[in-house]
């Protein structure tokens, strides 16, 4: 589209005091033919001229490695698609996916919230998710990933002789380094109704500083969150 008159809405572009109105007014009063963005597009923003939304490459929400990702992908193309064809006018979505059945997708298309939510809960029920089970999550840190693997090892196997197959990992999280620390996730799952969770803090806390007592805890990190999500 050569003759298109094209804007940018994202963090580098929406830096300055007034650069976000400029946008809008910009869009509103038809000084801009395209707007090309990040999801900051889809917050709330009313385009009263606004009849076509492109969503590029959706998988990349539907594949994120999150149990709430299939609940996110559809918040956020919900919101994306109503943007289009507002104040009486019909709007059109198209939106891109190398998997066009995707339950989710299926889902956005026809607006059923109810069917992502029962399929959503049974998931979650079948593979230990909130809100049946309360996820616990320990992050190792060091700057050497050979000394890591060996303290995460160690860690996981300890907490496993208090809470057996609750205990997950560790893995690599997404983002596997930060700042020169090599990082590695123990994920721990309990029972919402049937455990006491003040009874696992202080289990977990008990394996730590037994942990901090050996020679194999120099240099390392740890930060435990309740609740991750």
């Amino acid at each position: 589209l050569p003759e298109a008159r094209i804007a940018r809405m994202d963090l580098d572009t929406t830096r300055s005091k007034n650069a976000f109105q400029n946008i809008l007014n910009d869009l509103d009063e038809k000084r801009i033919d395209i707007l090309a963005g990040t999801q900051m597009v889809a917050k709330g923003l009313d385009f009263a001229g606004v009849t076509v939304i492109g969503i590029i490459n959706a998988d990349s929400l539907l594949k994120y490695p999150d149990f709430r990702a299939n609940e996110r992908a559809f918040q956020m193309l919900s919101q994306v698609s109503g943007r289009a064809g507002r104040r009486g006018k019909q709007g059109k979505v198209v939106i891109q996916t190398y998997d066009p059945g995707h339950r989710v997708i299926k889902q956005v298309i026809e607006n059923d919230y109810i069917d992502l939510y029962n399929t959503e809960m049974t998931e979650r029920k079948s593979f230990k998710y909130p809100p049946f089970y309360r996820l616990i999550q320990l992050d190792i840190k060091h700057k050497d990933p050979e000394v890591l693997y060996h303290q995460a090892e160690y860690l996981a196997r300890e907490l496993r002789k208090q809470f057996d197959d609750r205990v997950i990992g560790p893995e690599y999280p997404l983002v596997g380094r930060i700042r020169n620390y090599f990082i590695k996730s123990i994920l721990l799952k309990f029972e919402k109704d049937n455990v006491s969770l003040n009874k696992v803090k202080a289990t977990i806390r008990e394996v730590i500083l037994q942990y901090n007592t050996t020679k194999l805890s120099k240099g390392s990190i740890i930060q435990p969150d309740v609740d991750p999500y």
